[in-house]
């Protein structure tokens, strides 16, 4: 059993070190081989390691710059919210996050741990959505 805030620290380690190098290694390291990425919208669904990594590959084209995160461990889940320049059009015109989240929103996720491996990963249209989804 881990730790109270072990979750939170392997994310947030394993998320900066690919913002910062652009590989996402680290990332990968700690997702499990199902892990299930949901979107925005119940169509945008990525199933598998690999699948979630290929379309975080698509979105860091371009290098991420965060300028303000917000993090909480609750349990299993971990709440992020990130904001910055160039995050919510990471995915570029017309993609299917736009028709969701107008340009300028931070971006809102829920990551849920079993056995120190992300299963499950969920985008949330705000932070509050995202914060109480996680303290469940």
């Amino acid at each position: 059993m881990n730790r109270s805030g072990d979750n939170l620290a392997l994310l947030v380690a394993a998320w900066t070190a690919m913002l910062r190098s652009g590989r996402d290694d680290e990332l990968g390291s700690i997702l499990d081989d199902g892990v299930i990425w949901q979107g925005l919208l119940p169509e945008l669904v990525c199933t598998g390691r690999t699948e979630v990594l290929s379309r975080l590959g698509r979105l860091g084209r371009r290098p991420w710059r965060i300028t303000r995160i917000e993090a909480a461990e609750f349990g299993d889940r971990v709440a992020v919210c990130v904001e910055g320049p160039g995050l919510s059009d990471g995915d570029g015109p017309g993609s299917p996050d736009a028709r969701v989240l107008p340009p300028g929103s931070p971006r809102s996720l829920v990551f849920t741990f079993r056995a120190g491996r992300v299963v499950r990963m969920e985008s949330l249209p705000s932070r509050d959505e995202a914060f109480a989804l996680a303290a469940g």
